[in-house]
């Protein structure tokens, strides 16, 4: 008895296991991978130098005038460039439904690099796996910050995508999205990677990490499909330091601040016409590639902990786009004011941020696109950017005037999808 019994269980685990083998082989089957890509080189003039990263790519605003011992200015130097790193490589997976949803995934880069001295290197832009019910949405891995809305992306061809005027960042996230009809409630909790906060150590992830608490967003976005409109609101909770040193002694610190952030959006298509705009209300979202950051007060000797104030400031951009057969003309326009300090601050501390010397930027950014097919295409573009440098800034880091700078980008670029 004992011997087929053995014989028994052998066959019922080899059975199994076969069969188990058998849905598995099945539903590999029914995984769909969809390659995709473009190449996409670009050449470009600048008319004096600005501040740039990934080989002059990523453009923010023009540098401030430097004068030289006979009055010329060192910054007034044209630059010429042309390069193919924003090329890409991209992969779409669909796979068998899983917990009752649509389970999609994607992975995708390019050749900027994660840092400057990457170049030509591949990053990774998006890494991540959607689980799609028929109310709600979860969304893990990496893609564009919340405050990216990529339904209303401004219609611009170079890297900086509107910077710095639209945010430019990518995050490794849990987003939550519940669907009532055309109204969509979102919930983000995210982490820093490539798009790092600045602070005493330079630009880290660990001043987030420190914290213990994600960098959260709250959205309400209604969709009708030719109107979307939305708002939202940012939390972002830094510790910048977990240790001081003080006459040679090495403390421990825990002290932490709050940043908040908010957005309006929309997007509104009729005909062949798009309109799209935001307007962000800002602190310290200088990891998300606008202008700002934060202020670190001096130790206080009696309590032995520091203090810190976010920068503040807006941003506004709109798009306006047509598409007329093969041809599509568009402009972009772009205004940020920086606001400073809510309290007063005096040149003991320490800043940290992006462009907290500039009192304003706007650019004017006119384009045409021919679209000679659905894989051919071919770009040209005009980016005139001014940046007011701030004279005599008060307590609060407001300017009392401006010296202004001019850039001119002139912009060529093709496109070949695969």
């Amino acid at each position: 008895m004992r011997r087929i019994l053995l014989i028994a269980i052998a066959l019922f685990i080899g059975f199994n296991t076969v069969a188990q083998d058998t849905v598995a082989n099945k539903n590999k089957s029914k995984v769909k991978l969809s390659f995709y890509g473009d190449i996409n080189p670009q050449i470009y003039v600048d008319t004096r130098k600005v501040l740039e990263g990934r080989e002059g790519e990523m453009l923010f605003y023009p540098l401030p005038e430097v004068l030289d011992a006979n009055g010329n200015d060192i910054n007034a130097v044209p630059r010429l460039n042309m390069v193919a790193i924003t090329s890409r490589l991209g992969l779409r997976i669909q796979t068998p439904d899983m917990l009752g949803a649509k389970v999609t995934g994607l992975m995708e880069g390019d050749f900027t690099g994660s840092t400057g001295s990457g170049i030509n290197m591949f990053r990774l832009r998006h890494a991540y796996m959607d689980m799609r019910w028929t109310n709600s949405e979860l969304l893990l891995g990496q893609y564009w910050t919340p405050f990216v809305v990529h339904e209303i992306m401004p219609g611009t061809r170079p890297l900086n995508m509107g910077a710095p005027f639209h945010p430019y960042s990518r995050v490794v996230q849990a987003r939550y999205t519940q669907y009532f009809g055309a109204i969509e409630a979102v919930g983000v909790a995210a982490f820093q990677l490539d798009n790092k906060s600045s602070g005493f150590y330079g630009s880290s992830t660990d001043y987030l990490r420190n914290s213990c608490i994600p960098d959260l967003t709250a959205m309400l976005r209604y969709n009708s499909g030719r109107l979307f409109v939305g708002v939202g609101y940012n939390l972002l909770v830094l510790q910048p330091r977990t240790t001081f040193n003080y006459n040679n002694t090495d403390y421990a610190t825990t002290t932490t601040f709050a940043s908040h952030s908010a957005t309006v959006f929309g997007k509104y298509e009729f005909d062949n016409y798009s309109l799209r705009m935001q307007a962000i209300v800002s602190q310290n979202m200088d990891a998300h590639l606008l202008m700002g950051g934060y202020a670190e007060s001096p130790l206080d000797i009696a309590s032995l902990t520091y203090s810190y104030q976010p920068f503040g400031g807006y941003t506004a951009w709109l798009d306006f786009g047509k598409s007329t057969g093969k041809w599509r003309p568009g402009v972009f326009f772009g205004y940020a004011k920086n606001t400073g300090f809510e309290k007063p601050v005096d040149d003991t501390w320490l800043f940290y941020g992006r462009g907290l010397d500039i009192d304003f930027v706007w650019r004017i950014q006119p384009r045409i696109g021919w679209y000679v097919s659905p894989n051919i295409q071919f770009f040209a573009e005009v980016e005139y950017t001014v940046a007011g440098y701030g004279v005599n800034p008060d307590e609060y880091y407001r300017y009392e005037s401006t010296n202004n700078v001019a850039n001119t980008r002139f912009i060529l670029a093709a496109v070949y999808k695969f």
